[in-house]
């Protein structure tokens, strides 16, 4: 090649190169535009989505909040149902103490004895104070139950009384001496067929004085204690829910 041709070369296909490389500029230009469109668009869907996912998070604790106090309603509607069968129960047996305390003198001339006095009045303290619970008189059934608890803490009915008191200032959400009646219950009467629902009660006072590290011990119990019956199957239902409220 001529030396005087060879500098043409170059400028020859300047030209060429150029359009090539702005050609794939262009390209590019067009897929980064592209790609950031779709980032766009992602990054739109994502801000949609969240509050989305946490309205979603809250309808779910929502829910599970409401079906624990379906839970504690049903099982306070159960306490209820035994209630009045308690109070039926107690009416057959008020009714016959007092028919032994007020009958006749026997033949021989003697009149009822003390023993048969007392268990009539006993009877008739207890199904007072019961009977004011269950007709929601709940200040007249506090009261009932402190005079049974005072005049026979060693009754047969004692640790019913302990538990229905406690039961009567729950309802009016006096929790801290419904905590202490609860508690006499698991103290004095331990044996008690009312000793797991005692302890699942002593757990939400302790729950609704904001003591929730105690609750949760308190619960706890109840599930390991009472297992398979209706109050640990509460307590786990409460536990559960402290879980959600981060208590």
């Amino acid at each position: 090649m001529r030396p005087a041709l060879a500098w043409l070369i170059p400028v020859l296909l300047l030209p060429g190169a150029l359009a090539h490389a702005t050609a794939s500029n262009k390209e590019l230009e067009a897929r980064a535009n592209e790609m950031d469109s779709r980032l766009q668009t992602v990054e739109r869907a994502n801000k949609s989505l969240v509050p989305m996912q946490q309205q979603i998070e809250a309808a779910r604790a929502e829910l599970r909040s409401l079906r624990g106090q379906i839970e504690e309603a049903r099982h306070e509607l159960e306490l209820l149902r035994q209630q009045q069968r308690d109070l039926y129960a107690d009416l057959d047996r008020r009714l016959l103490l007092l028919e032994n305390a007020a009958a006749p003198p026997t033949a021989d001339g003697m009149p009822p004895t003390e023993d048969a006095l007392r268990q009539a009045d006993e009877a008739t303290v207890y199904g007072d104070a019961f009977a004011a619970l269950k007709a929601a008189r709940y200040p007249e059934a506090v009261q009932g139950f402190q005079v049974y608890l005072t005049k026979y803490p060693d009754g047969p009915r004692a640790d019913n009384a302990a538990y229905w008191l406690g039961e009567a200032l729950y309802v009016q959400k006096d929790y801290k001496a419904a905590l202490s009646a609860y508690q006499r219950v698991l103290d004095k009467y331990p044996d008690s067929k009312r000793a797991g629902d005692a302890m699942l009660k002593v757990g939400f006072c302790q729950y609704e004085l904001k003591a929730f590290r105690n609750a949760r011990a308190t619960l706890d119990k109840v599930v390991t204690g009472y297992p398979g019956t209706e109050a640990a199957r509460l307590a786990a239902e409460r536990l559960t829910r402290m879980d959600v409220e981060k208590r």
